[in-house]
């Protein structure tokens, strides 16, 4: 079987994290509806894994008043088999899923009333939808570029981007 193998992502966490995922290795948490659902998220951009790790410092300093300090851990992800890969970025792999989709829903074409003009809510459907296809073929490895949404750190993005893709929103996450 064939294997891919990614090296030098980028995790952003707080220094506490950081010290359980050094003990006791990387643990799959989170909700459905997070980005690509629960899981671990890395970047091949470490400045994006930066300002991830300062954003969670800074909402667990809002909830708790604690100043913590933010923590980027390196990783490689080796030998992974490449049916457990979903490459949101391959057409494969995204006419598959929406196949998938499909069976879910039937060939009917359905409306989500709603959420049209909300993209929170567009999102979470996203995230959901690629959670419950990846759990349903098995997929450990999620990848995909995806457009973020306008941030307070990304109006001096030149300031602290060693990409273009972060100068334009646009990130692979993993």
């Amino acid at each position: 079987m064939y294997k891919e193998t990614y090296k030098e992502l980028s995790h952003g966490t707080d220094e506490r994290s950081a010290e359980k995922i050094k003990k006791d290795g990387f643990e799959i948490r989170g909700c459905s509806d997070s980005w690509c659902g629960k899981g671990v998220y890395f970047y091949d951009i470490k400045k994006k894994a930066w300002w991830a790790a300062k954003r969670k410092c800074r909402e667990i300093r809002q909830d708790t008043g604690e100043k913590i300090k933010p923590i980027v851990i390196f990783a490689d992800i080796i030998d992974l088999e490449v049916d457990k890969i979903f490459d949101l970025r391959a057409y494969k792999d995204l006419r598959d899923f929406e196949n998938g989709i499909e069976e879910l829903f039937g060939m009917h074409s359905f409306e989500i009333s709603g959420i049209d003009n909300d993209i929170e809510k567009v999102i979470k459907l996203r995230a959901m939808l690629i959670s419950y296809y990846a759990d349903r073929n098995n997929k450990k490895l999620i990848i995909g570029n995806f457009r973020q949404r306008p941030q307070p750190l990304y109006e001096h993005a030149i300031k602290f981007s060693d990409s273009l893709d972060m100068v334009f929103g646009i990130e692979t996450i993993y």
